[in-house]
Protein backbone atom coordinates (compact mmCIF):
# COMPACT_ATOMS: atom_id res chain seq x y z
CA UNK A 1 0.00 0.00 0.00
CA UNK A 2 2.80 2.42 0.89
CA UNK A 3 4.51 1.69 -2.45
CA UNK A 4 1.37 2.75 -4.32
CA UNK A 5 1.19 6.00 -2.34
CA UNK A 6 4.84 6.71 -3.07
CA UNK A 7 4.14 6.00 -6.75
CA UNK A 8 1.32 8.53 -6.72
CA UNK A 9 3.69 11.00 -5.05
CA UNK A 10 6.26 10.44 -7.83
CA UNK A 11 3.63 11.12 -10.48
CA UNK A 12 2.44 14.25 -8.64
CA UNK A 13 6.01 15.57 -8.33
CA UNK A 14 6.56 14.82 -12.03
CA UNK A 15 3.45 16.73 -13.07
CA UNK A 16 4.27 19.74 -10.90
CA UNK A 17 7.88 19.81 -12.07
CA UNK A 18 6.80 19.53 -15.71
CA UNK A 19 4.36 22.43 -15.35
CA UNK A 20 6.99 24.51 -13.55
CA UNK A 21 9.81 23.70 -15.97
CA UNK A 22 7.99 23.86 -19.29
CA UNK A 23 5.79 26.90 -18.67
CA UNK A 24 8.29 28.82 -16.47
CA UNK A 25 5.78 29.50 -13.70
CA UNK A 26 7.98 31.25 -11.16
CA UNK A 27 5.21 31.57 -8.56
CA UNK A 28 5.49 27.78 -8.09
CA UNK A 29 9.19 27.88 -7.22
CA UNK A 30 8.77 27.46 -3.45
CA UNK A 31 6.31 24.60 -3.95
CA UNK A 32 8.61 22.82 -6.41
CA UNK A 33 11.50 23.35 -4.00
CA UNK A 34 9.54 21.62 -1.22
CA UNK A 35 8.62 18.77 -3.57
CA UNK A 36 12.30 18.40 -4.43
CA UNK A 37 13.16 18.17 -0.72
CA UNK A 38 10.44 15.53 -0.25
CA UNK A 39 11.86 13.51 -3.15
CA UNK A 40 15.36 13.87 -1.70
CA UNK A 41 14.22 12.63 1.71
CA UNK A 42 12.40 9.71 0.10
CA UNK A 43 15.51 8.80 -1.85
CA UNK A 44 17.73 8.97 1.22
CA UNK A 45 15.33 6.86 3.29
CA UNK A 46 15.21 4.10 0.67
CA UNK A 47 18.96 4.38 0.01
CA UNK A 48 19.47 1.67 2.62
CA UNK A 49 18.20 -0.84 0.03
CA UNK A 50 21.00 0.25 -2.34
CA UNK A 51 18.67 0.38 -5.34
CA UNK A 52 19.42 2.34 -8.48
CA UNK A 53 15.95 3.92 -8.25
CA UNK A 54 16.86 5.56 -4.94
CA UNK A 55 20.08 6.93 -6.39
CA UNK A 56 18.16 8.30 -9.37
CA UNK A 57 15.59 9.79 -6.96
CA UNK A 58 18.38 11.67 -5.20
CA UNK A 59 19.87 12.88 -8.50
CA UNK A 60 16.41 13.94 -9.72
CA UNK A 61 15.73 15.77 -6.46
CA UNK A 62 19.01 17.67 -6.71
CA UNK A 63 18.18 18.66 -10.28
CA UNK A 64 14.66 19.75 -9.27
CA UNK A 65 16.00 21.81 -6.36
CA UNK A 66 18.65 23.44 -8.55
CA UNK A 67 16.05 24.27 -11.21
CA UNK A 68 14.39 26.67 -8.78
CA UNK A 69 17.45 28.92 -8.81
CA UNK A 70 18.77 28.32 -12.33
CA UNK A 71 16.82 27.40 -15.42
CA UNK A 72 17.39 24.09 -17.17
CA UNK A 73 16.94 23.11 -20.80
CA UNK A 74 13.47 21.75 -21.44
CA UNK A 75 14.86 18.37 -22.53
CA UNK A 76 16.25 17.77 -19.02
CA UNK A 77 12.89 18.72 -17.51
CA UNK A 78 11.22 16.23 -19.85
CA UNK A 79 13.71 13.45 -19.01
CA UNK A 80 13.29 13.91 -15.24
CA UNK A 81 9.52 14.06 -15.63
CA UNK A 82 9.40 10.90 -17.74
CA UNK A 83 11.57 9.10 -15.18
CA UNK A 84 9.24 10.10 -12.35
CA UNK A 85 6.16 9.10 -14.40
CA UNK A 86 7.47 5.65 -15.28
CA UNK A 87 8.68 5.06 -11.73
CA UNK A 88 5.30 6.08 -10.34
CA UNK A 89 3.35 3.94 -12.82
CA UNK A 90 5.51 0.89 -12.11
CA UNK A 91 5.02 1.43 -8.37
CA UNK A 92 1.27 1.60 -8.79
CA UNK A 93 1.08 -1.47 -11.05
CA UNK A 94 3.28 -3.71 -8.90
Amino acid sequence: MIIKLLGILDIFIGICFWIFGIFNLHFMSEFVFVLGIILLVKGVIFMTQLSIASILDIVSAIIIISTVTAGLPKIIVIIITLFLFQKGIISIIS
